[in-house]
């Protein structure tokens, strides 16, 4: 790739990212504010009403509850979360290690299991995405089957379209707006934030805020199992669109820097023909 391409597409990039940060700021930081400043309210409330605990050991129960949620454990006088280390919350744990997935509710705290986790990373990420790369395959064919019934006749770059629009509509309504209605159910989130924990899941963006099957569900190790299952065919799908909507573009850079290149070897052979008569003018002359 020409470094005037790869200059444009980091202007584009810069440009998005920008854009997003600035509608996150504008959206975000209003709210932040608001939860500090109940959260604020809140603990002066408490401690008007208890006036017998001091400040600074509620601080250090604040901070030993942080410090065991940060941990993955959720525990009070009258509640117990689940363990996060049973072989169904392992394995779990597992696939959204070499999936790089990662949502960071839980991770090792032992010296060991971190050495472990780096040596599943290591050696599962590589053989999850070749593994991702065969699925994705297998689900481009029906899909290119569906395209040909469909429209026939029609140039590759209509075929090419045709054939990612099937994959966005299809591939969202079967693992991102239907996974999202057992979501709702099972854990009781608002439909808008089980698509929300979908598509960041899917895009192994994961950033740890919802986490499916942490509460005690019914049948938790099946649902988890469930779970998983749709986590491998969904990043399959992913994985597939991403590679289908950047074909064409990449087709496009290919050609024009064929074209650049062309041209450039063009303008060389006609300097290198200008140059040799006016050696040979020259000779003449002589």
């Amino acid at each position: 790739m020409l470094w005037k391409s790869i200059g444009i597409l980091f202007v584009v990039l810069a440009v998005y990212i920008l854009l997003s940060a600035t509608v996150f700021h504008f959206l975000e930081q209003p709210h932040e504010i608001l939860v500090k400043n109940l959260t604020r309210d809140f603990h002066m409330e408490f401690l008007r009403k208890f006036p017998c605990l001091p400040q600074d050991e509620l601080e250090v129960f604040v901070q030993r509850v942080l410090k065991s949620y940060d941990m993955g454990v959720v525990a009070t006088a009258t509640k117990t979360s689940e363990t996060n280390w049973d072989f169904a919350s392992s394995f779990f744990f597992s696939a959204t290690v070499v999936t790089t997935i990662g949502y960071g509710n839980i991770a090792p705290n032992t010296l060991a299991g971190k050495i472990i986790c780096i040596f599943c990373a290591l050696c599962g990420i590589p053989l999850c995405t070749v593994f991702l790369a065969a699925i994705g395959q297998k689900l481009r064919f029906p899909i290119t089957k569906l395209q040909e019934k469909m429209i026939t006749g029609r140039s590759h770059r209509v075929l090419r379209c045709v054939k990612v629009c099937l994959c966005v509509v299809l591939g969202s309504t079967l693992l991102i707006f239907l996974p999202s209605v057992m979501f709702t159910l099972a854990e009781g989130w608002h439909y808008g934030v089980s698509v929300y924990y979908s598509v960041v899941t899917l895009t192994t963006i994961g950033f740890g805020d919802y986490v499916a099957g942490v509460q005690a569900v019914p049948y938790r190790d099946l649902y988890r199992a469930v779970n998983g299952v749709w986590v491998v065919l969904g990043l399959a799908w992913v994985a597939l669109i991403i590679s289908e909507m950047t074909g064409d573009i990449n087709d496009k850079i290919v050609k024009n820097e064929m074209r650049c290149s062309k041209s450039d070897r063009k303008d060389k052979e006609h300097e290198m023909t200008s140059l040799d008569t006016e050696s040979i003018e020259n000779v003449l002359v002589k």
